[in-house]
């Protein structure tokens, strides 16, 4: 004898309506859930980073004559300039453009590039080569925001050297109107390079 609750049979169909209800309720929820909470599922998703590409300039403050100058780092922060003559009575020598450097955005902190640059204290005295030496320094680049106007590399007296990115605003890091101050954390002094020293002036020699 069987019994009803005993006969397994009796349920299947039963099963399979919920079973179908179950999959259609959970097909009109998950999309319903998802446009809900898009913000929220991609608030901690990264920017995507974009290389823009940049001219680089230069101005020298100093007395002394900068041959040329180089950057490399990360994020595609790689370039280089030209000569630059002494600083006058009527301001600062300046360099041409060059192109091209990248830059990133946006910008991250603590980016650090490595500056090498070639500086004669004797521009003009060819037979005397021992004030024409190779620097190197490890600058960080101060933050610039979203609209950019080139890469430059400052030069001050004592082989000190500071790196920006111009970005229009007059906070006195990214403003290449105003002369760093001695202050200026951004400031770097450069260091010989003996070996590199030795190269370029046996070159020119």
């Amino acid at each position: 004898m069987t019994t009803e609750s005993s006969n397994p049979k009796r349920y299947r169909p039963w099963l399979a309506v919920l079973m179908l209800l179950g999959g259609a309720a959970a097909l009109t929820v998950f999309p319903n859930y998802l446009l809900t909470n898009f913000a929220a599922l991609t608030a901690d998703a990264p920017a995507k980073e974009k290389i823009y590409a940049g001219g680089v300039r230069g101005l020298n403050y100093s007395p002394d004559y900068i041959h040329s100058f180089s950057v490399s780092g990360p994020r595609g922060m790689n370039g280089g300039g030209g000569n630059i003559l002494r600083a006058g009575k009527n301001g600062p020598g300046e360099a041409g453009e060059r192109c091209c450097i990248g830059i990133p955005q946006p910008w991250q902190p603590d980016t650090q590039l490595q500056m090498k640059w070639e500086r004669d204290r004797k521009a003009y005295d060819y037979k005397d080569r021992s004030e024409f030496e190779v620097l190197t320094a490890t600058v960080v680049v101060p933050e610039y925001g979203p609209n950019t106007y080139g890469f430059w590399a400052i030069f001050l007296p004592g082989d000190r050297v500071k790196v920006m990115v111009m970005d229009g605003n007059a906070n006195g890091r990214n403003s290449v109107m105003t002369k760093p101050t001695d202050d200026d954390p951004f400031l770097v002094q450069g260091i010989r390079d003996d070996a590199l020293t030795k190269k370029l002036q046996e070159r020119y020699r």
